[in-house]
């Protein structure tokens, strides 16, 4: 057997290392870690978004201050009245319809021929949304009673909200410092560091060694100087597989030989 293979299904490796490789089992190896540091912007903490932006996306589900109250739609639950979610206004909902955000009123036929359109596209294997939007803008209330009602929005629909409300008001969702990147190098030579960086494998040999890819990457067993020894050894010590599975010898072999991958599920 030539290199290493991967079980990617089950974030198992078998790797070849030096019969006298020594790494600590369940360490991730120092090769897939990059020793230099991302400065973070202080300003944002990182995540590059500006303090209004971090405002309205508080706004957006309103819970420290939250003030609920009986659904009116949905026996046994309640909702924030005053979060921005529940209380949408026509230019956040032409900021999502303009998105194609809203299918559940623009992409429904409202007419006989639009439903002959649909009726059509699902005998032909399609399914019930029209190809284009019917033409409909709902209003806020309408909008405002779907998102009460059900699922309704999610983080993609916040994010747009957000933004063309910053772009109304002459605001930017990116941080002032570090323009959205996140980051605020205190050195360009840091920077350099950190970017040109590349990972490297273990030392390559005769032995073999279970790696989990599960983390960065780390060793799941010792090695072994046959195939037929660490599969042993997975089964007698209940290696798992994925999650709780484990499996025989037999069943290590065949996921581990001849790059032949099986499931064990």
């Amino acid at each position: 057997m030539v290199g290493n293979l991967k079980l990617n299904t089950m974030g198992r490796e078998l790797k070849r290392v030096p019969l006298n490789f020594e790494w600590e089992i369940d360490k991730i190896w120092s090769g897939y870690i990059n020793p230099h540091k991302v400065h973070e912007c202080k300003e944002c903490g990182g995540n590059g978004h500006s303090k209004e932006y971090e405002k309205l996306n508080d706004e957006w589900y309103s819970f420290e201050n939250a003030e609920y109250k009986p659904n009116p739609y949905r026996k046994d639950s309640r909702y924030n009245s005053i979060a921005w979610n529940n209380n949408l206004t026509k230019e956040d909902v032409s900021a999502l319809v303009k998105e194609g955000r809203l299918w559940d009123f623009t992409r429904v036929p409202l007419n006989d021929e639009q439903k002959e359109i649909v009726k059509k596209k699902i005998a032909d294997g399609g399914n019930s949304w029209l190809p284009f939007d019917n033409g409909y803008i709902p209003t806020p209330q309408e909008v405002n009673e779907w998102n009460i009602k059900g699922m309704g929005h999610d983080s993609i629909n916040s994010w747009i909200c957000i933004k063309a409300r910053l772009k109304r008001e002459g605001k930017t969702h990116l941080c002032s410092k570090c323009k959205g990147s996140g980051e605020n190098w205190q050195h360009p030579k840091a920077k350099s560091n950190y970017k040109n960086w590349k990972s490297y494998e273990p030392p390559t040999g005769e032995g073999f060694q279970l790696w989990t890819t599960t983390n960065e990457g780390s060793p799941m067993t010792p090695v072994f100087e046959s195939l037929e020894k660490l599969c042993e050894h997975c089964e007698k010590e209940k290696v798992s597989v994925f999650g709780y599975k484990t499996a025989t010898k037999e069943e290590w072999m065949k996921m581990l030989d001849d790059d032949f991958c099986l499931l064990l599920l």
